[in-house]
């Protein structure tokens, strides 16, 4: 059976010296292939878009969407001279990543805060994605069917979901945009090497940096793509000043890898959201990151119950620390050894190690998982180059029918394709992905934390009380965990305990802003208030721009009779927060108090205007028209 990809003929003994699988541009052009190529296209446009079509009636979700869109000020005023500045610098939020804040701003602008819109717009990248992975392997390979094949696993496959379906990951889908654009181009260097054609991989590499930083690991790429199917060189050639020139010429492209990670590396310090080998041992990271692997090869054979979050282990067990050795030694073996007969093997599986090197968790930030689907958006396109590829080297080997493959193909497809759409019904709000992580995972501290912040914001406390203590219960030091379960605690009543839960927060993070204000809350209703002013007073010290700080605090100096101080707290929280309707009303209480009838009046007027309705306002002004009537 021949092969079905129209392939110069070749031997698969090992790659030739030059550019062996790239079929010439120009039989592309010949009428029938031509057209098979628009129908590809077509279809690998029409495909992700059928599989995620729903994703535009999603919400927001309360998994960091609020850090980079819904509670963000700087995205919510949409692309300006001052926020282009803001996402250039270091900020407090995440790693430097600043065109990525850039995409967040530009949807805003264009869209509000339209969750579908926003989603869409990943999906759209995610579909632009699919389609230049395609074009670089056909341009590298010139096998169209192949190539196409690889490229609706890419789109299809359940392990994308999430980097699709969650708005906060916009970062994953465009950089790796740029990621494909850089393997486009390097193909057109490849065939015939210039300067514009290099600068061109330069700048999409830069281009995906700055939308994150995991294209650190395409220089390594770019030289396994020498080797297969680009056949710049052959392990076995005595060429040395070849093998020299191929690694030179990627010095501008491993430059700009050092200097990401040096200013990721920067941004990320601080912030302090750096973990230290105090909290999680270097030995327990790189088993982790070795088992990591198996589990990564065990989501792509058989992708189910996939989740969220997947909870960093507290030890790992001997037994499956050397399953992961043998099973990577023993492939790294194997695929070595077949590199003469199926070059695609090697640099498949070396594709799929090393771009996984980044996000393996020897160096940690935040509450870092033991792997993460999304994690494997790039790293997969190797596995899948060694799928179809081997494949169809078997299925010409065995002399299967097109009748066969082409069954066979469609069956993978559709089951992908129906995979992904269960799997993206249950991103479409927060209570459903949390509620099927807890399903599908044991001990996950992240999701019963989250799904109990969000059944604390409905009101259902009871609910809330109980995923927070699970929570903590797995997770006893964390004081972000506390804080949650305090501010329940003082919903409840129970102020004793709310009070506890503070403390330990604030024993285990000193500088926890929210955990000393809502101290101080506590403290205020157990009638402690000055001790609840040192409290604020810290807060603030630590956060001088959180509007509630300074509110809370002109409370308690209200509570004592300091109205001038508590004025001058009131006036800082207006700062950034004009329309609080019950802060002007404290503020202008406290001015009426002070014996600054005048300036409260003139408050009450400007409050009145933000808000015409208010019958507290109306009502609070008349009272100090009576009382300047009394003083005159």
């Amino acid at each position: 059976m021949p092969d079905l990809d129209p392939e110069p003929a070749q031997s698969h003994s090992g790659p030739a010296p030059c550019n062996p699988g790239a079929l010439p541009l120009k039989a592309l052009d010949a009428g029938p292939q031509r057209r098979w190529m628009r129908i590809v296209c077509l279809c690998l446009i029409l495909l992700p878009l059928l599989a995620y079509w729903q994703v535009q009636g999603h919400e927001f979700l309360n998994l960091d969407d609020d850090l980079y869109v819904t509670a963000n000020p700087n995205v919510q005023e949409g692309l300006t001279v001052e926020n282009l500045l803001w996402s250039f610098r270091f900020n407090e939020v995440s790693y430097w990543h600043p065109l990525t804040w850039l995409s967040h701003m530009l949807d805003v602008q264009l869209f509000g805060l339209d969750a579908g819109a926003h989603h869409f717009t990943s999906l759209l990248i995610h579909t632009a994605n699919t389609l230049v992975l395609f074009l670089a392997l056909l341009r590298m390979t010139g096998a169209l069917w192949r190539s196409a094949f690889v490229a609706v696993l890419f789109a299809l496959h359940p392990v994308q979901v999430e980097s699709v379906a969650w708005v906060a990951d916009r970062k994953n889908v465009l950089s790796a945009l740029f990621w494909f654009l850089a393997l486009w181009a390097y193909a057109r260097y490849a065939e015939r090497p210039r300067v514009a054609p290099y600068l061109l991989v330069l700048a999409f590499m830069g281009l995906g940096l700055l939308a994150k930083p995991t294209l650190v690991t395409l220089p390594f790429v770019l030289l396994l793509l020498d080797y297969w199917p680009l056949g710049r060189w052959e392990p076995s050639s005595r060429s040395f000043n070849q093998k020299r020139f191929l690694v030179y010429e990627k010095l501008p492209l491993f430059l700009l890898s050092a200097a990401s990670i040096s200013v990721v590396t920067l941004s990320s310090l601080g912030m302090g959201i750096v973990i230290s080998s105090e909290n999680v041992s270097l030995a327990l990271r790189i088993q982790n990151a070795l088992v990591s692997y198996l589990l990564y090869l065990q989501k792509i054979a058989l992708p189910l119950d996939l989740a969220f979050f997947y909870p960093f282990p507290k030890s790992i067990p001997p037994w499956q620390l050397l399953s992961a050795l043998a099973v990577i030694s023993g492939t790294t073996l194997l695929v070595l050894r077949g590199s003469r007969q199926a070059p695609y093997l090697p640099v498949g599986w070396l594709w799929f190690l090393g771009t996984l090197v980044p996000v393996l968790g020897l160096v940690q930030q935040g509450l870092w998982p033991a792997l993460a689907d999304r994690f494997l958006y790039v790293p997969c396109v190797g596995l899948f180059l060694i799928i179809v590829w081997g494949s169809s080297d078997l299925a010409a080997r065995w002399r299967l029918s097109r009748a066969l493959i082409g069954f066979a193909g469609a069956s993978l497809l559709a089951a992908c394709l129906f995979a992904a759409n269960a799997q993206v019904r249950y991103w479409q709000n927060s209570s459903d992905l949390f509620v099927h992580a807890l399903a599908v995972t044991k001990d996950n501290h992240l999701a019963h934390y989250n799904l109990g912040a969000l059944l604390q914001q409905r009101g259902e406390f009871e609910k809330a009380f109980f995923h927070l203590q699970e929570a903590l219960r797995i997770l006893p030091d964390n004081p972000r965990f506390h804080n949650s379960l305090g501010v329940v605690r003082m919903e409840k009543g129970d102020l004793q305990a709310a009070t506890h839960h503070f403390t330990e927060a604030i024993s285990l993070f000193p500088e926890y802003a929210d955990a000393h204000n809502n101290l101080g809350l506590a403290l205020s209703r157990l009638g402690k208030t000055e001790e609840a002013l040192l409290h604020y007073q810290r807060a603030i010290r630590i956060n001088p721009d959180e509007g509630a700080y300074h509110f809370n605090l002109g409370n308690a100096q209200l509570a004592q009779g300091k109205y001038p101080e508590a004025v001058s707290s009131y006036r800082k929280a207006l700062l950034t927060r004009p329309e609080d309707e019950n802060l002007q009303l404290n503020l202008g209480y406290a001015l009426m108090r002070a014996g600054r009838l005048k300036e409260a009046i003139d408050l009450y007027d400007e409050a009145i205007r933000r808000h015409p309705h208010s019958h507290r306002l109306r009502h609070n002004r008349d009272l100090v028209f009576r009382q300047l009537a009394d003083t005159e």
